[in-house]
């Protein structure tokens, strides 16, 4: 194809083809019952998303649309529901202005889902009442009839409750939430475990997700269950089933001892002090932290790496800063002699020192963002050589599914 169909083709044809796509999907409905839950929030909501459709797996079957959250791969989703299908459960990106109200047009939802309001996509909204006026988009779309499950310790979202004419029901740790989580406990090696509270009634929920943090995502799981009239107990068999997601503080552990926590999906500056909060309730010989990317702030290279260094050294053993801005966090340091900091500007660098320096009982905390770092490939050299180590390679596929992994480069 030449250059110029090249051009047609991606700036005339694709648009009209998605934009039929779009309007197809919004008047389709299958003659069946489906019940449409959209999820939207700022972290957590594939997590939830993903809860959510498994333990509606147990009433009927499901169509989900996680990962991919934008309008157009949910109309592509909504076109292959048939009558058969019970549920329709989808994550909705707020990675733009106007997003959240084009799906939630598509999705019209019984019941909306909103995790909270956080730092991200800065320099769309710049501010979290900007943010949180793009998700609103979500609870705004919902009939009298809908229901609306949201996060009673997020003020920004707290506050929407007032927005729409549908039920609510709230969830948190808060005296707030009709749905509140206690006894909140995650240390590795042991996992996340929550007690949960609703109405006179209390659950013990033992989980194999890793960090407090994904209380929240247990808490709107389940509360969706109650709005779908889904028993607790039956919603909580699920839950305690359920592995944690690829690059969302997956755990990897070796035959040598040494285990990988992999939080790369999102590598946000307001989500680093979760993933530092289960290093420091965590057990182990020596906590690592190496960090990747970090995302979604005004702030020079050099502020970044001095803030989270600030928040690792009483954490952690070790902090090691990767990637082509990495050296910068050496000046960031609090002392030039303060060997508790260290940075490489490759991975390859880093996997070499790995080699050496990592010892039966360690725990390396992974963050960053996955399809600009590529740390997963960290992991990957412990089980077998890995040939790619390109600083830059342009592939947003994630590294175990690409080609080129085992095709070696002349950059490090």
């Amino acid at each position: 194809m030449s250059l110029m169909g090249l051009d047609i083709k991606n700036r005339l044809i694709k648009p009209i083809k998605r934009r039929v796509v779009y309007e197809f999907a919004r008047s389709y409905r299958p003659r069946g019952k489906t019940r449409f839950i959209a999820v939207t929030g700022s972290s957590g909501k594939t997590t939830t998303t993903e809860l959510i459709a498994a333990i509606m797996e147990t009433r009927g079957p499901v169509i989900k649309a996680s990962h991919e959250n934008t309008p157009d791969y949910i109309a592509s989703k909504i076109l292959s529901l048939s009558p058969s299908h019970r549920f329709f459960v989808c994550e909705v990106s707020a990675g733009a202005p106007g997003l959240v109200e084009k799906s939630a047009k598509l999705i019209r939802p019984h019941i909306s889902v909103v995790t909270n309001v956080g730092q991200d996509h800065y320099s769309c909204y710049r501010n979290l009442e900007s943010t949180a006026a793009q998700k609103v988009k979500l609870v705004d779309s919902l009939d009298p009839q809908g229901t609306a499950i949201l996060n009673a310790d997020d003020p920004n979202v707290f506050d929407m409750r007032h927005k729409t004419k549908a039920c609510v029901i709230t969830f948190g740790l808060s005296t707030n939430a009709s749905v509140r989580g206690h006894n909140v406990s995650s240390g590795w090696p042991k996992t996340l475990s929550l007690d949960v509270c609703f109405e006179d009634n209390r659950f013990h929920v033992q989980t194999k997700l890793l960090g407090e943090h994904w209380a929240y995502a247990v808490l709107a799981a389940i509360s969706a269950a109650i709005a779908e009239g889904v028993p607790i107990t039956q919603a909580i068999e699920v839950i305690e089933r359920f592995e944690p997601m690829p690059y969302r503080m997956s755990p990897h552990t070796f035959t040598d001892g040494v285990t990988f926590i992999c939080d790369t999906w999102k590598g946000a500056m307001w989500t680093i002090p979760y993933s530092l909060e289960f290093m420091r309730k965590a057990s182990a010989k020596r906590k690592i932290a190496c960090i990747g990317s970090i995302a979604d702030t005004p702030k020079s290279f050099f502020h970044r790496y001095q803030r989270v260094i600030r928040q690792s050294l009483d954490i952690v053993d070790l902090t090691i800063f990767a990637g082509e801005h990495a050296l910068t966090a050496l000046r960031a340091k609090p002392a030039p002699d303060d060997n508790r900091v260290i940075a490489f500007d490759s991975l390859q660098k880093l996997d070499s020192f790995f080699k050496d320096f990592l010892k039966p009982g360690d725990l390396v905390m992974l963050k960053g963002v996955e399809n600009n770092d590529h740390l997963f490939r960290l992991i990957l050299s412990r089980a077998a050589p890995v040939a790619c180590w390109r600083q830059k390679c342009g592939k947003s596929r994630f590294c175990p599914d690409c080609r080129l992994l085992n095709t070696p480069c002349d950059k490090s």
